[in-house]
């Protein structure tokens, strides 16, 4: 089955789209929708930092796998 992967300027369209929609109907007075976007951020920088933490050890390990495999030289 062949699948065709949304583009992620496509997602990021279609989620701040959605984000605005959802804003706009919630009827919430702005005082009280810029905190909880604040602790959102606060979550998603949170998230993001981990996911760069595990995509360097990822990358050095995998660097470090591929040196040992190298043939030395001298051997």
């Amino acid at each position: 089955m062949n699948e065709v992967q949304k583009p992620i300027t496509v997602a990021r369209a279609e989620f701040i789209s959605g984000m605005t929609s959802i804003i706009n109907n919630s009827m919430l007075p702005p005082f009280i929708i810029e905190p909880i976007l604040k602790d959102m951020l606060n979550d998603v920088r949170i998230m993001a930092q981990r996911q760069l933490e595990q995509d360097t050890k990822r990358y050095h390990d995998a660097l470090e796998a591929l040196e040992q495999d190298e043939p030395q030289c001298g051997d």
